[in-house]
């Protein structure tokens, strides 16, 4: 993956990201490009052109912007909430899939249904978390080679050094997805974890049902703390969005997201 690659911030960028944000930095590179063109206009030309790029791939161009702005909105007296979206998962979104990994699950026990709402078997639960913590030891690399293992064949996987690393998938098809440690951790277990409790799937189904499993996570698959429900929001925390995200208030990591009602 190119450099190119290796700049890019989905968690900021496209659908997430902030406008607040973007024109603060845009300001900011403007008010740069001015002073540098009293000294000379071509350096000046060449910073705004960098620079816009670099928003456009990052979503911003200051160093920590977002938690910066978390940080005022703290020092202001407005509660801190989560990122607007979880990082993608190892699975391909199919909704066809999902509904028949869902079903495996419901079959083989894995998901108990009580009521109107559906709990986690406890021995799954002990499995994969069993599975969580062998794998939270390992190194960056080898956590890359765990989700090349468990994911499609012909799916290249490639660790993003960032602020917070990203696993980058590439699919047969070219498709690209950006999976955070958290999430590679808790559907890597899950997937291990459901060859001893489903008997038949294929892959495709078990990595959607690990997709699906995320939202029951009760602690993060990183730091081991209780995790909890909280709105959506911009990365800024302006613009409000509506729905729900099970999250880690430690690692401030958005786990799993649950379907809009």
């Amino acid at each position: 993956m190119g450099p190119i690659a290796a700049l890019r911030r989905p968690e900021h960028t496209g659908a997430n990201r902030c406008l607040p944000c973007t024109v603060a930095n845009g300001a900011i590179l403007i008010g740069c490009c001015l002073v540098l063109a009293l000294v000379r206009i071509p350096i000046a030309v060449v910073a705004l052109l960098a620079g816009s790029g670099t928003i456009w791939l990052r979503g911003y161009l200051v160093p920590y912007t977002p938690q910066l702005l978390s940080r005022v909105r703290e020092l202001t007296g407005r509660s801190r909430e989560p990122d607007p979206t979880p990082a993608a998962s190892l699975a391909a979104a199919d909704a066809a899939v999902g509904e028949r990994a869902v079903e495996s699950l419901l079959g083989a026990g894995v998901l108990v249904p009580e009521g109107d709402r559906l709990h986690l078997d406890e021995g799954f639960r002990a499995d994969w978390r069993d599975g969580i913590e062998r794998l939270r030891t390992r190194s960056d690399g080898g956590l890359v080679e765990a989700v090349s293992a468990a994911t499609d064949p012909g799916t290249d996987a490639e660790l993003i050094a960032a602020d917070r690393p990203m696993i980058a998938l590439v699919g047969p098809d070219g498709g690209e997805s950006w999976v955070s440690r958290p999430v590679a951790i808790a559907e890597v277990a899950a997937v291990r974890a459901l060859d001893s409790h489903v008997a038949d799937g294929a892959s495709r189904e078990r990595l959607a049902a690990a997709r699906a499993l995320r939202g029951f996570l009760d602690r993060c698959p990183v730091c081991d703390s209780w995790t909890e429900e909280a709105s959506l929001r911009r990365c800024c925390g302006n613009r409000p969005r509506r729905g729900t995200v099970l999250r880690c208030p430690d690692c401030d990591e958005a786990l799993y997201r649950f379907p809009d009602e």
